[in-house]
């Protein structure tokens, strides 16, 4: 008897697994507003401006923030140190960009990323961009004339966005005076952009 010739491998179909796929529902939604707002004739304009604030703030990537209105007299803004109920209230009227940045810095505070306190909270909003720096600081010691002014000039925001930074730099690297240091070169700059504007 002779053996028989091996027969030819089949290759077997190899069929694909199904993609697994991880839905982890849908994305979270930037902005919740109050039914004050969504009602506001202004909300058109509050979404405007708070989409281009947020966007110099990346760490609040993912996380859902509230917006209402400031109702109360002489108050321009507020903003939640709550971190479980991130929220700022605005004033349509009055809604300058420094204001919301502000406002969404006091949300950083909440988490621990930004020291405590208003002075800190408008140094770390001024070093963001000169973008958002339209308005001068409320809590900062700023010579008075620039208090006072409506807006910023271009040059004055430049001047206070690079001297924020610098002063947090300072921070970091343990200097505990940066705030009143800020506010003497502050005052010593800008008395030097408005000379400068002046001739």
């Amino acid at each position: 008897m002779t053996a028989s010739a091996p027969r030819p491998r089949t290759r077997r179909r190899v069929r694909a697994f199904e993609q697994i796929a991880f839905d982890l529902g849908p994305a979270r939604p930037r902005w919740r507003f109050s039914r004050l707002v969504e009602r506001s004739p202004h909300a058109a304009r509050i979404r405007e401006r708070i989409e281009f604030v947020r966007a110099f703030f990346p760490e609040l990537d993912g996380v859902t923030v509230r917006v209402g209105l400031a109702l109360k007299r002489g108050v321009l803004g507020w903003g939640s140190l709550d971190p479980e109920q991130p929220g700022i209230w605005v004033r349509p009227r009055r809604l300058d960009h420094f204001t919301i940045a502000h406002e969404l810095t006091h949300l950083l505070q909440a988490r621990g990323l930004v020291p405590l306190g208003e002075r800190a909270c408008d140094l770390w909003a001024l070093a963001r961009s000169p973008l958002i720096a339209d308005h001068p600081p409320g809590y900062l010691r700023l010579p008075p004339a620039v208090r006072r002014c409506r807006r910023l000039t271009p040059q004055q925001a430049m001047v206070l966005v690079r001297l924020a930074r610098e002063a947090i730099a300072a921070r970091e690297q343990g200097d505990r005076r940066y705030l009143k240091r800020f506010e003497a070169a502050a005052h010593v700059e800008l008395a030097c952009v408005r000379e400068e504007r002046a001739s």
